[in-house]
């Protein structure tokens, strides 16, 4: 019995084991076929939200970049019919990119990587705001397309300028209709910041293309808003109906002076329903030569300026008795200074053979010829490489061995601005139309920089380019204003190396308002013999109309007060600053008006041909705004 129950027991053991096992192993199973869900939902997840939306993402950027390939060899074809078709198939590979980053939203909690995904997210939403711009206006071109010249036959590099003159009268009338699609483009990409990028990646200038992507697409909106009356006087300006002449001065901004620097050499341009010719060019003393001997047998009214008689002695030492044409740029206010040497020109005999002045200095040439590559004139080449002669771009070391040959007065002197300019803009109308957006991009950053400046005698003209703060005028201002103007008199091509850092701060008590304004003027350079020398600056600091200066530290001479030029108080100093030294001048003035007790409105202007100087504004010496100062700026600062 006990024997029996002895099995029994066995038996059920036995059973409960086998059940034991069989419930393990089918545990096993299900556990099995959980982690293959689990592995599968997960697969399939990061399938669809990583490999599905980066494959779309990746084949809507081959197809954009393949589509703008299209579309650049369809324009330098001047095919419209393409334009339009690769326009519509861009567009989809956009709308398509677009969608694929919609997927991956989730990389914008990612540190590091979600600025970039939010970028990338920026400029696919932009290319569509302006694809969708692009292709109303190639549509509306479509009826002219034969009178255009846009039927697959390119237009000779000559003839290019002539034929945007006949585009603009033609898409001039479509701006309204994709101004609210290009405010959107901006909104995109106007808060990128393109510091953040590398110079290279993968041996791409990476930088530089974000940043003229970004400009590009700001531009184009402030071209059809602010821009606008430039464009509606464009076709005028550029020789149609009538021709136009224009001169180019060439100022020398190593040199600087009061617009920009030493006007080193001139040009004719004319410009004929937008063709481009060079009639001559020379150097300024030629056409100074010319005036001393048009005044041997005439009175003419040259008497200098007091400033020019301080502090700009002839090259013997001895004290000036006449106003030259190379110097009359002593305003900084560019009509001013414009006004000035038309009198001077004017005693020639010749009336004013010209619409219009034109300024450029060395940044102009040096841009583009970064862009448009090497150019050679008279046996020596202009490039934008480091010359170790100068620690320099070798563009800007030969311009400044010119100017010295110049100053030098030496007989066999080559004029070579008319060339080199024209050489460049060659280069640049034969360019190929991938590089348009660079050109168009350093033309408006130089402008704004005041590299380029206009003196226009049409007054429309004139008018539409002040409005976009292309004229180079000393502005007035409600609030607080600002501008160090310096006038390098017989110091060499010294402004290659002196920097400037500047401080102001506003001390803001019981109603009144006092500034200190401190320069700190620096040249780590070496000697050299014509290169950089002892900087002889005359520098005048223009603030608020009835300012009064209460101290001032560091000038060479006794500060004089101007009470009114230009609708501003100026204060008047001279110093010296060696190279391997620096200099410290400061400032202290009353301010005539008081403020709001909420915000503080301040308008610095840059001067024409300087380098971007850093600047910091103080409250209270509080720092409240740090920057590089490369056009003028106007802050309204939180008191």
């Amino acid at each position: 019995m006990k024997f029996m129950n002895l099995n029994k027991r066995i038996e059920m053991m036995d059973s409960k084991a086998r059940y034991n096992k069989s419930n393990i192993n089918m545990g096993r199973k299900r556990s099995r076929k959980l982690i293959f869900l689990r592995v599968f939902i997960i697969l399939s997840f990061l399938f669809v939200a990583i490999y599905l939306p980066i494959r779309g993402v990746y084949s809507g950027s081959r197809s954009m970049v393949a589509s703008a390939k299209a579309i650049q060899a369809a324009a330098k074809n001047e095919n419209l019919d393409d334009i339009r078709k690769n326009l519509e198939e861009m567009k989809k590979s956009a709308g398509g990119m677009n969608m694929s980053l919609n997927f991956l939203f989730w990389l914008r909690i990612i540190p590091f990587v979600g600025g970039y995904y939010a970028d990338a997210k920026h400029f696919a939403k932009a290319a569509e705001y302006e694809l969708d711009a692009a292709k109303v206006i190639a549509d509306s071109l479509d009826p002219y397309k034969n009178e255009l010249g846009f039927t697959g036959q390119p237009t000779p590099g000559q003839d290019r300028v002539a034929q945007l003159v006949k585009i603009l009268d033609k898409v001039l009338p479509q701006i309204d209709k994709v101004e609210p699609q290009l405010k959107k483009a901006r909104e995109e990409v106007k808060s990128i910041d393109v510091n953040k990028y590398p110079q290279t990646l993968g041996g791409i200038r990476l930088k530089s293309r974000i940043d003229t992507a970004r400009n590009f697409i700001i531009g184009a909106h402030y071209a059809v808003t602010e821009a606008k009356p430039a464009l509606e006087i464009a076709p005028s300006a550029l020789g149609e109906p009538i021709a136009k002449n224009y001169l180019i001065i060439f100022q020398n901004d190593k040199e600087l002076r009061a617009t920009g620097g030493f006007m080193t050499a001139y040009a004719y341009l004319k410009l004929d329903k937008g063709r481009v010719s060079s009639s001559s060019s020379d150097d300024i003393y030629r056409l100074d030569e010319k005036l001393l001997s048009v005044c041997l047998s005439k009175i003419c009214p040259l008497d200098p300026p007091l400033p020019i008689v301080k502090y700009l002695p002839e090259a013997t030492g001895k004290q000036r008795e006449a106003w030259s044409m190379r110097d009359s740029n002593l305003s900084p206010d560019l009509p001013t200074s414009m006004r000035d040497f038309e009198k001077m020109y004017q005693m020639l005999g010749e009336g004013l053979p010209f619409d219009g002045i034109i300024m450029i200095d060395t940044h102009v040439v040096e841009e583009l010829i970064k862009i448009t590559g090497p150019v050679e004139v008279f046996g020596t080449t202009y490039s934008a490489e480091l010359d170790k002669r100068c620690n320099c771009p070798n563009v800007i070391y030969e311009l400044e061995n010119y100017a010295q040959i110049v100053q030098k007065g030496e007989k066999d002197r080559k004029a070579i601005l008319g060339t080199l300019m024209q050489q460049i803009l060659a280069r640049s109308l034969g360019s190929s139309t991938d590089k348009m957006p660079e050109f168009i991009n350093s033309g408006v950053k130089l402008a704004i920089a005041k590299n380029v400046m206009f003196y226009l005698h049409d007054s429309k003209a004139q008018d539409a380019f002040s409005k976009l703060n292309w004229t180079g005028e000393i502005k007035g201002f409600k609030g607080d204003y600002l501008h160090i103007n310096d006038s390098n008199f017989a110091g060499g091509k010294s402004n290659l190396y002196v920097t400037e850092e500047v401080s102001l701060d506003i001390n803001l008590e019981k109603g009144k308002v006092k500034n200190k304004l401190t320069i700190n003027y620096k040249n780590p350079q070496k000697y050299s013999t014509w290169l950089n020398g002892r900087n002889r600056d005359y520098v005048r600091i223009y603030v608020p109309q009835g300012a009064k200066l209460l101290d001032s530290k560091g000038s060479d001479v006794p500060v004089t007060t101007i009470e009114k030029e230009l609708g501003k108080t100026v204060f008047e100093s001279f110093i010296e600053i060696r190279p391997q030294n620096s200099r410290v001048l400061s400032f202290e003035y009353e301010l005539p008006s008081t403020f709001s007790d909420k915000e503080y409105p301040i308008l610095i202007q840059k001067q024409p041909g300087t380098k971007d100087f850093k600047y910091e504004i103080k409250i209270n010496g509080k720092s409240k705004e740090k920057f590089e100062l490369n056009a003028d700026k106007e802050l309204i600062l939180p008191i």
